[in-house]
């Protein structure tokens, strides 16, 4: 199927349009501003444009990214289907998160404002009457992930200097998800998923003391701060996607000690 990714020249997009490509699938990654996606048949979409680490200092980029530009391709552009990335930070006031469940999120809070915009982008597509899903990802990491992010930070800043300080408690956790997973992940939604909400994570949760661990064996002296406030997400389910289309992501904890041992070494 003719494919289109918009967002296909960031990190997760990029990788997408390379998996795509290396299939032999036709896929176009449009420049950001190409106004060429209201004109033509953009087949099945991809909708990987956001802005992440940054949103508490650009939230009106935020809105347009997650909402305002998903709106003008919901009603302008031809495509016939589409797949639309959100996140699982949406779970951060819960305690078990799964697709399904009731999710609490505070406007007054500025932290709020990125969840509260994906989950507008979410029911825009699952309410627009065209077949659609969405995707939560969870904490995407691997070769090309930049470093304004709190991994991506700490692999660069063991890189540099040998040494690193984890500015939150040790036992803070969150799910992360291998590149290549999304992407496999991704397809396998667009192959064989329903027009629904997913979960696409590993499903199990990883300590900082875990990532101290990983590095303290690459030869990186670690430093914690375990004055710092414990940050736990809840559990991420990945049961919908397995039944529905057949597909787990691998555990991220082996191919983290990988990367990140690659990484310093270079």
């Amino acid at each position: 199927m003719k494919t289109t990714v918009l967002g296909g020249h960031g990190f997760i997009g990029s990788a997408l349009v390379t998996g795509l490509r290396e299939s032999g699938t036709e896929c176009w990654a449009p420049a950001r501003d190409d106004g060429a996606i209201f004109e033509r048949d953009l087949g099945l979409v991809f909708y990987c444009v956001g802005i992440t680490a940054d949103f508490r200092s650009r939230p009106l980029d935020t809105v347009e990214a997650h909402v305002s530009l998903l709106q003008r391709v919901m009603s302008r552009a031809r495509f016939d289907r589409l797949i639309y990335l959100s996140s699982t930070r949406v779970y951060k006031r819960t305690t078990i998160a799964e697709e399904d469940r009731k999710i609490e999120v505070l406007p007054s809070d500025p932290d709020d404002l990125y969840d509260l915009s994906k989950l507008m982008g979410e029911s825009l597509v699952l309410s627009a009457g065209k077949t659609c899903s969405a995707v939560r990802l969870s904490n995407v990491v691997g070769p090309g992930m930049g470093d304004t992010n709190f991994l991506g930070a700490v692999v660069a800043e063991a890189r540099k200097d040998r040494k690193v300080l984890i500015r939150s408690s040790s036992s803070s956790a969150k799910d992360y998800i291998w590149i290549d997973d999304v992407v496999a992940g991704l397809r396998a939604v667009a192959e064989h998923g329903r027009n629904t909400i997913y979960n696409l994570a590993s499903g199990a949760n990883c300590t900082n003391a875990q990532i101290a661990s990983i590095l303290t064996d690459a030869g990186i002296e670690v430093k914690v701060n375990e004055e710092a406030p414990v940050v736990t997400f809840p559990r991420i389910s990945i049961t919908k996607l397995a039944q529905e289309t057949g597909f787990r992501p691998r555990s991220v904890l082996p191919l983290l000690s990988k990367w990140i041992d690659a990484e310093i070494r270079n």
